[in-house]
């Protein structure tokens, strides 16, 4: 007996063999390439069988992730049916898949069989112009300006988006130079020109069709930003004073004052700064993160009161990362000496990416507060969570920090020695436990654990340089200290520290010379104490003992508690 196949077994069927099928129809439809023709009558003109199978195996392939075989599909439905949705669908799938020829060819037929819709001669006009293909692309764009008074102005500023997109930015400027000349008096054709000039890099254009749009319109915000950033790129000062005229003369433009907010904190002039971010906190613009921005410019200006009001604001408008806000408002109270305010802060933390980090300042409190002893109890707490191996690397060089802040070195070193078989395959944890021990004393242990970290990590630029200039410091295997920063130094050509060790080797071996260039480029870098320390060693071995002085009293003046900086100031006195 044989039973009745209904529609849900129909389906079950086609399932079963659409791999086969949609992949013989696809071949069959990706070699087809006649030209459509709209005139012509649709071949299907209602619901028969090819209809049905080819529609379920476009849903079919489309619920697979083929999108390319949907696309194709429902483009072959709609050239034979002559269904604008379909071929609207046909389009919108191709542009997920991003499949741009399927997506042009579809977006064709779709505008073929839609004369009156604006939308497929859009989408058109952008695939061909982001493929590069201008020519084509250009009578597009001139018939949707003709035809969108309206929105005319909108459609030059997403004509500049998608102009961005070109590789050849010269032709790019050509084009909009050419369908912008019957629009020259609306600001955003010429602010087009001006950014496909910029991007060409001809400057002078972009200034010239800035000048014009303000001719237009003085007070547009967009045009002036721009003009903001091609000054700042050469000289951030002017930048600021093309900023501070316009907000003169316009001064409810909050959109440029952000952007001057900005430029001022980047130069850090974080007090002029501030004073912007306050007019704008209870504007238009206020918003969670720029009442977040004024209360770290607060902090960086070391007005807490001020900053403890402004993420208070930040929380009460939905600041997305609270955490971190809580984390700052512990350090706040920190400051004051309130132990129990700080703490009950970071509790707030109970999970996510900011958990560790509240975890491990709460011990720092527990240990400047009430005692080491406490923060390491509490640290231990911790490992009734399933940490990674990573969360437990930090913690574990957090309790060595702790003790060693409290002068207990051979606590930190019994607790290194104690994990090392946990942490056996971990490159970072034998540096930690290397640096320590030779902190005690044990250089050979230092430099087996340190070669023991380059075997796992053959890069391991820190390892290199560390065990370099552990040798040159002592006076031992130069030519061998040498090589090892050399290596380093390969990895990083412009780490301090390693330049710094390269000019001390050199200092070593008596290439004074030599010696001075690395560590002169070491403190411009980074005006590191240690760094001061040996530069000035050099100075003073080239016979330039008052420009080593100098030295010598300027990083005492900033760092006045560096041991090395202080015994080395001290020894040439």
């Amino acid at each position: 007996m044989i039973k009745k196949i209904t529609k849900k077994l129909f389906v079950l069927i086609l399932f079963s063999f659409s791999g086969i099928l949609y992949a013989e129809d696809t071949t069959k439809l990706n070699k087809k390439n006649e030209i459509f023709n709209e005139n012509l009558p649709a071949t299907i003109t209602k619901t028969n069988a090819e209809f049905i199978y080819k529609f379920l195996l476009a849903e079919i392939a489309t619920q697979r992730g083929d999108l390319n075989s949907a696309g194709h599909i429902y483009l072959d439905l709609a050239k034979l049916t002559k269904i604008i949705p379909l071929a609207e669908r046909a389009t919108r799938i191709a542009g997920s898949a991003r499949n741009s020829r399927l997506a042009m060819d579809s977006a064709n037929v779709w505008q073929k069989l839609d004369k009156a819709s604006i939308e497929p001669k859009k989408i058109l006009a952008e695939l061909f112009i982001t493929s590069g293909n201008l020519a084509k692309a250009r009578p597009l764009i001139r018939a949707l300006l003709k035809k969108e008074e309206k929105t005319r102005a909108e459609g030059f500023l997403y004509l500049n988006k998608i102009l961005s997109q070109v590789e050849n930015k010269k032709n790019a400027l050509r084009f909009i130079l050419d369908i912008s000349k019957p629009y020259l008096m609306i600001p955003e054709a010429r602010f087009a020109i001006a950014h496909a000039a910029f991007a060409a890099g001809n400057k002078k254009m972009a200034i010239e069709e800035l000048d014009k749009i303000e001719s237009i319109n003085s007070k547009w915000e967009t045009a002036a930003l721009f003009r903001g950033y091609i000054i700042g790129q050469d000289w951030p000062e002017k930048a600021l004073a093309f900023y501070q005229d316009f907000l003169k003369r316009n001064p409810k433009s909050n959109e440029v004052r952000l952007e001057y907010a900005k430029a001022l904190t980047n130069i850090k002039k974080y007090d002029e700064a501030k004073k912007q971010f306050l007019k704008l906190v209870n504007s238009s613009l206020a918003t969670s993160e720029i009442s977040l921005t004024v209360a770290l410019l607060s902090i960086e200006l070391g007005d807490n009161i001020l900053a403890e009001k402004y993420f208070m604001q930040s929380l009460e408008r939905g600041y997305p990362q609270p955490p971190q806000i809580y984390i700052y408002l512990s350090g706040i109270y920190d400051e004051r000496g309130d132990f129990d305010e700080a703490i009950t802060w970071l509790k707030k933390i109970t999970n996510g990416e900011y958990f560790l980090d509240s975890r491990i300042l709460m011990a720092e409190f527990y240990a400047k507060y009430k005692s080491v002893d406490l923060a390491i109890e509490m640290l231990d707490g911790l490992k009734k969570r399933n940490l990674l191996p990573n969360e437990k690397l930090i913690i574990l060089r957090n309790k060595a920090s702790l003790f060693l802040s409290d002068n207990r070195n051979q606590d930190a070193y019994d607790l290194m020695k104690s994990e090392e078989e946990e942490f056996k395959d971990s490159h970072e944890f034998k540096f930690d436990y290397a640096m320590l021990s030779e902190k005690m004393g044990n250089t050979l242990l230092m430099e087996q654990l340190l070669l023991e970290a380059i075997k796992l990590k053959p890069d391991y630029s820190t390892a290199y340089n560390a065990l370099g200039y552990s040798y040159a410091d002592r006076n031992i295997k130069l030519q061998v200290a040498k090589r090892y920063i050399e290596i380093a130094l390969s990895y990083e050509p412009n780490n301090h520290y390693i330049l710094d060790s390269m000019g001390w080797i050199h200092f070593k071996l008596g290439n004074l010379e030599i010696a001075s260039q690395f560590i002169k480029k070491a403190y411009a870098i980074n005006e590191d104490p240690e760094i001061a320390a040996h530069l000035g060693e050099i100075l003073w071995a080239q016979g330039k003992k008052e420009e080593a002085k100098e030295i010598w009293k300027s990083s005492l003046n900033r760092h006045p508690s560096n041991i090395i900086l202080l015994e080395t100031a001290n020894r040439f006195r």
